[in-house]
């Protein structure tokens, strides 16, 4: 009995010190434990040290009347080590049209060229690329991080072209789904393709495209916009591409050149209705584009319950499913029409470039 006990006692005290190790090993813990014995005040210069020098400076540039005229400064994020930097759809381009003269400055002053890889609008992404033999630095990322309501994080940018400028704050909210710039650093919420997170830490003009990062220093997004109205200034309201999404759209348009995506040419609503005494969820379609392949194969009015079997209670859900389907295949809806169930299939093509609904 007293050599149970004995195992016992040493199973506990290796455990604990195998989860003391692994905090230890926390780099943030590490700091702060650091911070208490040597009287430092509590800090997140390490996170800075370690993502800063990846944020830079972006100038746009174009020629007028024979004079270059500088267009805006922002922000952008050295992603890999190639030079390729990942910023903003709306950093790049001007009514629509991307810039024909781009430079990179970095955190140390040294500037470079920079061309234009590729752009989306609907995500609010541009990638572009600077071509040198120096060792750039790159912010650093952790493909298993996952974020959470009330983590502290860091936005770093370029304020006003101020220089770059560190706030801090938390994440508000999650999920938050928009698609489409409607002024510059100005979004419209309102359901879009893509899920942003909200963020507390002040941004203003300039940040677009600079790096969200945690306290450990890892990239967990790219801020994109601020929300605002006609009417009233908002404060403490920001929002950011995650970085899974983020990179995502930079890998296809490094490969592609742009975001191949399926389109249906429709728009749609989410709506309950009552069937027979039965309620049924899905999504109605509310307008049809005259040149889309929907024409004469859905009408207005059409209830949609499923695509491929699929269900369609959640609109963000039916866009992820048509702009993830590869242009050429088809979906197979089930809807309700005029009182009857039928089955009704579209072969989807690619989205237009100047489609973003």
């Amino acid at each position: 009995m007293k050599t149970l006990i004995n195992l016992l006692l040493k199973t506990i005290i290796f455990l604990g010190f195998l989860y003391g190790l692994q905090l230890i090993t926390n780099s943030t813990l590490t700091e702060h434990i650091v911070n208490l014995i040597t009287n430092e005040p509590h800090s997140y210069k390490k996170a800075i040290r370690q993502s800063a020098p990846a944020v830079v400076n972006i100038i746009t540039q174009e020629y007028i009347d024979n004079e270059l005229v500088t267009l805006g400064s922002a922000s952008g994020v050295i992603i890999k080590e190639e030079g390729y930097i990942l910023t903003n759809y709306h950093v790049i381009t001007h009514d629509n049209i991307p810039a024909s003269i781009i430079k990179v400055q970095l955190r140390n002053g040294k500037t470079y060229s920079a061309r234009l890889i590729g752009l989306d609008k609907r995500t609010d992404i541009g990638v572009i690329k600077i071509d040198t033999k120096d060792k750039l630095p790159t912010v650093k990322i952790n493909h298993e991080r996952t974020i959470h309501l009330g983590d502290i994080i860091l936005a770093i940018g370029n304020p006003y072209n101020l220089g770059q400028t560190i706030t801090n704050g938390i994440i508000s909210a999650t999920g938050r789904t928009g698609s489409g710039i409607t002024r510059f650093n100005t979004i419209g919420l309102r359901i879009g393709l893509q899920e942003l997170i909200q963020i507390d830490a002040p941004i203003y003009e300039g940040n677009s495209g600079g790096a969200i990062v945690n306290t450990n220093g890892e990239f967990i997004g790219i801020t994109t916009a601020t929300l605002s109205s006609e009417t009233a200034k908002v404060h403490g309201v920001g929002f950011a591409i995650p970085y899974k999404l983020a990179l995502a759209v930079m890998n296809e348009i490094i490969t592609n050149g742009r975001v191949i995506r399926g389109y249906l040419g429709l728009d749609a609503r989410e709506a309950n209705i009552i069937y027979k005494n039965k309620e049924y969820k899905g999504i109605v379609i509310s307008n049809i584009h005259p040149l889309g392949p929907s024409k004469d194969i859905l009408k207005i009015n059409d209830f949609i319950l499923e695509i491929n079997d699929e269900d369609t209670i959640n609109l963000l859900n039916a866009m992820q499913i048509v702009a993830d389907t590869h242009p050429g295949n088809i979906l197979t809806f089930k809807i309700l029409r005029d009182g009857q169930f039928m089955e009704k299939s579209v072969k989807v093509v690619e989205q237009p470039h100047n489609a973003i609904e």
